[in-house]
């Protein structure tokens, strides 16, 4: 099944999962087959079975609970609206049924704020603007940030490119540190023309804004990201979990 046709195998998995539970073949509150038996079903990897379900858990149609299972929602999400669920870092990564659109690859300017932001210490920094879309409709724009030096490895590698992926998950294969960790804060924003006609807002409309500092294990700053989010279209959903108490 995996290599059938150019549409990711997991997006096809993910497919007719969803239309077995809003035909309501799976239905709420049911449980579905474990990762070893999807895989089995579908002829595909256990990762690719993983992909799918993450995929169908952002929309909202299913539940994963630690040791217990993977179980049907007995609500499906807004039509049109993407809801995402972050838990960790790796989520961050992933964008599961949406597809990127490069409105402005990489190029080098001057921007002492951003370039304070990201503590390089000069005022030039790389930046590419880019549109995410889930069913043809985009729901965000988002400037990514970067030093010179890596803006340029990924501008030669021709990074960001139009369809499924990341930057963030495209640029670690070039970073001399693995990414360790990300510093996130959420306000509220008044969108100008440049970012609500974009993401199918109106001038003056309250818009998400998220802003992101994705730092490596060495403790270095690597990217910073500007996300307008039309929350109209954009569901943000965050699993907390307990910490561990010692005994």
């Amino acid at each position: 099944m995996e290599q059938t046709s150019a549409r990711p195998a997991y997006r096809r998995v993910a497919e007719e999962i969803r239309q077995k539970i809003k035909s309501g073949f799976f239905v709420g509150g049911s449980r579905l087959a474990t990762e070893v038996e999807l895989a089995g079903q579908f002829k595909v990897s256990r990762h690719t079975i993983r992909l799918a379900l993450k995929q169908l858990v952002d929309e909202g149609l299913i539940d994963q609970i630690q040791g217990s299972g993977t179980y049907v929602r007995g609500q499906p999400q807004v039509e049109g609206r993407y809801v995402r669920s972050i838990g960790s870092l790796d989520d961050l990564t992933m964008w599961p049924g949406t597809d990127m659109e490069v409105i402005e690859p990489f190029k080098t300017r001057i921007d002492a704020s951003v370039a304070a932001r990201l503590q390089l210490g000069y005022v030039e920094v790389d930046t590419a603007v880019v549109l995410r879309k889930f069913e043809g409709e985009a729901f965000v724009i988002t400037r990514h940030h970067v030093d010179p030096a890596l803006g340029r490895k990924l501008r030669e590698s021709g990074i960001p490119s139009n369809g499924p992926g990341t930057v963030i998950g495209a640029a670690e294969k070039f970073l001399v540190d693995p990414v360790a960790g990300v510093q996130q804060s959420i306000t509220a924003f008044n969108a100008g023309e440049d970012i609500a006609a974009p993401i199918g807002a109106s001038v003056g409309d309250a818009v998400i804004l998220i802003e992101r500092l994705y730092y490596d294990t060495a403790g270095k700053l690597v990217e910073f990201t500007e996300s307008f989010f039309n929350p109209r279209r954009y569901t943000y959903r965050v699993d907390l979990h307990r910490r561990g108490r010692g005994g």
